[in-house]
Parts: structure tokens; C-alpha cells; sequence
């Protein structure tokens, strides 16, 4: 029975996360035989069943027998999905409390994202939630200074992510300290759910929760200056061997990999700390934006192809017929039953039945990914984005969703990861020596009319360095997974195959093309198929990139954009 309810913790988890090397080794999650330390209480398997929980009561360690049960599975499973572990171990905090804190807030931030159509994840969550709120209270963690605080925090976050609210009997255990904490960090715990989608700018907030937290516990300190509750010896339920963070942090400083299920093991990342994903608006004054919006739209003017004419033939890409009710009054199908008094009154009438009534509807996902590397400025990159502006609206104004992403790098030349890999002696094959700049330039959550400053930011190349094609197409490919719609498709626009001078010098010239290969190769042999997968370059010469992506076109930029060009995801994905 232990194997098997293992067995099944673990398949959740890989579903969930969508990562066939994902484990669990009794509570613990692992991905390739790596511990994926978790500070989260709520976590904590604490019902009767296979696993071991610690606590700590009065000073003594006692083990639990604990179950993992789906709900944690589930959120374990959303939390390798949608967590950047690298990104979140460079932000780590030092402080063991605040490390705690942080780490529940990065939780949250990851549940929320869970897709509204899961009404099993979210039902699982909350069941498990409430069990361990059950245990915490008969552990009595809210009876202690450091204790209550988490208690208290942990139902706050989970209400302003999740919009659950605490129940009547927990409210009246944390509304004391709930009333402290919002006078003090009220205005931080307010920025968190804008940001769910933004790891980075999130984890600012959390920092500052966080920091906030910990300054409460520390003004409680006894006479010796010593906090009365440690965070190792509150009643936190923590399973034991969760906190693995400094050995992973070590693992993580010195290589990652993609993270895709077939990526290759050899590809590896030198040092990820310069790693930076932000949005177009984020890269220049607005006063800078609007100027760049105004030449968008009279290049666009110049080119006289409407989005509106492109939708009208988009849609009959995008259409798929969906019930939508009943048509009455008719002679075949079947017998209506808002008619049987007619039958009753004149059965020779023969008008009496209905039929399914369908709706053509605009169930599809759009990602145009956006090489933004230096070779691009002698590509006609406002002709680009001309192209990619007027796709994006095209697409909302069809009836689906469309999202703007670029990608180049934070700094020329590799920047600090290189200058890092030549102060420790510059040892063989290093990876990938460069740090990425991952550019929203329109999320698929936000109207085009929302995100019209962010995507003039194409117009302007301050930004334009080189390019890390593989792992920007990768990490579209995973926003476009977390979507609902039911089709989604990934356009790369490109100038050519990928290129980074630090990067190609240590490992080769090949190193970075062949992992556009993996990456590529991994999307369209997914057995789900679930994204179709299509490029669009900005050079005649497609052998490179058709070899990656078969299904690739080669665009004229040179003469004013035809509703022919406009046609491109037609004949990509028809």
C-alpha cells in the first residue's frame, strides 16, 4: 500500500508539473535525483497514512505519520510547473524566517495560477489546506509567538492569492495579529496578486512581506536577544529533509538545465544571477514610449492593411462550431419540451422538435515570439514590428488570444556570467556564458488597446544584443502550455539561426543552434501535440531554421506589407 500511494503521489506530481523526471522520495520532491527544498507548512503531510511529518512540541522532535495526500501532490506539482528554482534560490533570503515566509508567499503565487478549469486541483487544494489547519491548531502553532505570525500570514496570502477567506473559527484565532500585519504590510500583500505572472517583481513583494515579518519577531525578543520561538522549533509541520536549500543552491550556482522533458543533458547554464524577464513598458520612459507609439501606428497607416480585413480571414482559421443552445420549430431531431402542450393541442402539427444550435468560436492561443537580438536592426525591425502589431490585434479582433514576447540578452559579451566564469579560471564547456533578457511585450491576459506602449518598445534597439534562441523559445513554449484555450500556436520570428560571441567561443559554434534543434525537436514531437509550432524568417536562406522547425516561411520586409504577408498563420497552420 505504501508503494503504491507513493507511486501515485509521484504520477500526480509529473502531471501537474508536466516534467516526466520528477520524483518524490517519501515527502520529498525531486527533480533528476535533486531535492527541491520547500519551506511550506501547508505542505506537510499530517494524516494518518505512509509519510513522516516532524514537529516539534515543547522542545522535543516527534515524528507523525503523515499521508500525502492529492491536494498536496497537486500543489507540489504546480509549484515545479510554474516556479523558476533557480530564480528563486538567488533571491533566497538568509534569514531562516524570512526564508520560511518567502518561500509560502512563492506557493501561493504558484496555486493561483492554476487553470479555472481544474475544479479537481482546486478542490483537492482546499481539502488539503483545511487538514492541515486542523493539525496546525492541534499542534498548537498559534499558540506561540512565531507561530501565530506564520499561521496568521499563511491565511492572509492564501486570500489575497486565492480569494478563499479564512473560516469563522480561524478568524477569530489570527484577527488580533491579521490587524497588525495589515496596518504594516498591507500595501505589499495589496501588489501580490497583480504580479502572479512576473516571478521577479513578486518576489520583491514577498521580500519586503517577508523582511517585515521578521522584524515583527525580532521586536519580541526576549532579554538576551533571542526570538522565544525559533522558526526550526515552532510548530511549523515542516516534513523533515525539506529544507535541502544549501545543497540545491550549490547544485543550481554551478549548472542548470532547460528543464524541458527531452532537453539535452549537456546543455548547461553557466550562472542564471543576471537572468531578467520584464515587460516592454519596463524598458524605457513612458514620455520615450509615446513618442515610439505615434511612428507605430503612421508606419502602420503607410502599410494599409487594417487588422480588422485580417481578421475576417482569420477566423476561419481559428473558427471551431461549439453547441450553443437549441434551435426549435422543426420538423426533424428531437422532441422539444417547451412544445408538448402543441402536441397536446394539435398532434398533426409537425413542428414540435429541435435541434442542436452551434456556434463558430475563436478557441486558440497565439504567441508571436520575437527575435530582438542586434542582428535584427539590419532586418527592417519597424517593418517587424508592423507586422507583429497588427498580427496581435488581428488575432483579438478574430476572437482569440494573442501574446508579444522578445528575447535577446541583458548585456553584450556575457556581461557578469562571463566575467564570473574568467575569475574561476575559465574551466572547459561552461554553457551557456550570457545573461537572458526574456521581454513581455504584450501578455495574453491583457488587451492589445492595455499593451500598446509596450509593444512600441520594438521600435527602439537599445535592447538589441544577441540571442539565446533555444531557451526563449522554450520558455514561450511553457506560457503557451499554462494557457486554456483549446489550440494554440507559436510563431518565431527570426533573423536567422542563434548567436552569442561569449557563449560560442567557450562551447563551440554549434552549441547554442544544436539546443534550438532539442527545444525545437521536444514541442513537436509532444505526444499531446499540444502546441503547433511555425517561424517565419527574416532571411531567404531557410535551411538552418527549417531544419529546426519544418513548418517555416520566409518573409520580404523590404516593400510595404501585403494582406498576402498577413497571411502567414494561415499557411503555417491551416
Amino acid at each position: 500500500m505504501e508503494r503504491r500511494h507513493r507511486r501515485l503521489g509521484a504520477a500526480t506530481v509529473r502531471a501537474i508539473a508536466g516534467l516526466p523526471q520528477a520524483d518524490l522520495v517519501g515527502p520529498i520532491p525531486m527533480v533528476d535525483g535533486t531535492p527541491m527544498g520547500l519551506l511550506v507548512p501547508h505542505l506537510a503531510p499530517v494524516v494518518d497514512g505512509n509519510f513522516t511529518a516532524t514537529t516539534v512540541v515543547d522542545g522535543n522532535l516527534t515524528a507523525t505519520k503523515g499521508e500525502l495526500t492529492r491536494g498536496t501532490a497537486d500543489a507540489i506539482g504546480l509549484r515545479l510547473r510554474h516556479s523558476d528554482r533557480a530564480l528563486h534560490l538567488s533571491l533566497m533570503p538568509e534569514d531562516p524566517l524570512e526564508q520560511v515566509v518567502f518561500d509560502i508567499a512563492e506557493q501561493f503565487r504558484c496555486e493561483a495560477l492554476v487553470a479555472t478549469s481544474l475544479l479537481g486541483a482546486h478542490a483537492n487544494m482546499r481539502t488539503a489546506f483545511d487538514r492541515w489547519t486542523v493539525a496546525a491548531i492541534g499542534n498548537r502553532m498559534h499558540e506561540t509567538g512565531v507561530g501565530l505570525l506564520l499561521f496568521t500570514l499563511t491565511h492572509m496570502l492564501r486570500h489575497r492569492l486565492l480569494r478563499i477567506p479564512a473560516e469563522e473559527a480561524i478568524d477569530d484565532i489570527i484577527e488580533t495579529t491579521r490587524g497588525n500585519l495589515a496596518r504594516i504590510a498591507g500595501h505589499a500583500l495589496a501588489d501580490l496578486p497583480k504580479l502572479v505572472h512576473d516571478q521577479r517583481a513578486y518576489a520583491q513583494a514577498a521580500l519586503a512581506i517577508a523582511e517585515m515579518v521578521a522584524q515583527i519577531a525580532a521586536d519580541a525578543t526576549d532579554g538576551n536577544g533571542e526570538p522565544p520561538d525559533t522558526v526550526a522549533g515552532d510548530h511549523l509541520l515542516i516534513p523533515d529533509g525539506w529544507d535541502a536549500l544549501d545543497a540545491e543552491r550549490a547544485a543550481t550556482e554551478t549548472t542548470a538545465a532547460l528543464g524541458l522533458p527531452t532537453s539535452a543533458s549537456r546543455y548547461q547554464i553557466y550562472d542564471t544571477t543576471g537572468d531578467r524577464v520584464t515587460s516592454g513598458r519596463a524598458l524605457y520612459p513612458d514620455s520615450s514610449l509615446r513618442r515610439l507609439r505615434r511612428r507605430l501606428d503612421e508606419a502602420k497607416a503607410d502599410h494599409a492593411v487594417g487588422p480588422a480585413r485580417i481578421a475576417q480571414r482569420l477566423q476561419q482559421l481559428f473558427a471551431s462550431w461549439r453547441p450553443d443552445g437549441w434551435a426549435s420549430g422543426h420538423i426533424d431531431g428531437t422532441l422539444d419540451p417547451q412544445r408538448l402542450s402543441q402536441v397536446v393541442a394539435d398532434p398533426l402539427h409537425p413542428a414540435v422538435l429541435r435541434i442542436p444550435w452551434e456556434r463558430p468560436r475563436a478557441e486558440v492561443a497565439v504567441t508571436i515570439l520575437v527575435d530582438t537580438s542586434g542582428s535584427m536592426k539590419r532586418q527592417r525591425y519597424e517593418t517587424a514590428a508592423v507586422l507583429v502589431d497588427t498580427l496581435a490585434r488581428a488575432v483579438e479582433l478574430a476572437g482569440g488570444t494573442s501574446e508579444v514576447l522578445g528575447f535577446t540578452t541583458a548585456s553584450w559579451n556575457g556581461g557578469e556570467a562571463r566575467r564570473r566564469w574568467e575569475k574561476a579560471g575559465r574551466p572547459p564547456k561552461p554553457g551557456r556564458l550570457a545573461e537572458t533578457l526574456h521581454i513581455v511585450y504584450k501578455p495574453a491576459d491583457l488587451t492589445w488597446r492595455q499593451s500598446r506602449l509596450s509593444l512600441a518598445a520594438m521600435l527602439r534597439t537599445d535592447h538589441y544584443r544577441e540571442g539565446i534562441d533555444g531557451e526563449a523559445l522554450a520558455w514561450a513554449w511553457q506560457r503557451l502550455l499554462e494557457r486554456d484555450e483549446q489550440r494554440k500556436l507559436l510563431l518565431l520570428l527570426s533573423d536567422g539561426m542563434p548567436m552569442e560571441a561569449s557563449t560560442a567561443n567557450a562551447n563551440g559554434d554549434d552549441f547554442l543552434a544544436d539546443h534550438l534543434l532539442t527545444v525545437a525537436s521536444t514541442i513537436r514531437q509532444d505526444r499531446h501535440q499540444t502546441v503547433q509550432l511555425g517561424a517565419l524568417s527574416l532571411t531567404p536562406n531557410l535551411d538552418q531554421l527549417e531544419a529546426a522547425i519544418p513548418r517555416c516561411e520566409h518573409a520580404d520586409l523590404s516593400s510595404v506589407l501585403s494582406i498576402s504577408t498577413y497571411d502567414i498563420l494561415a499557411r503555417l497552420f491551416h
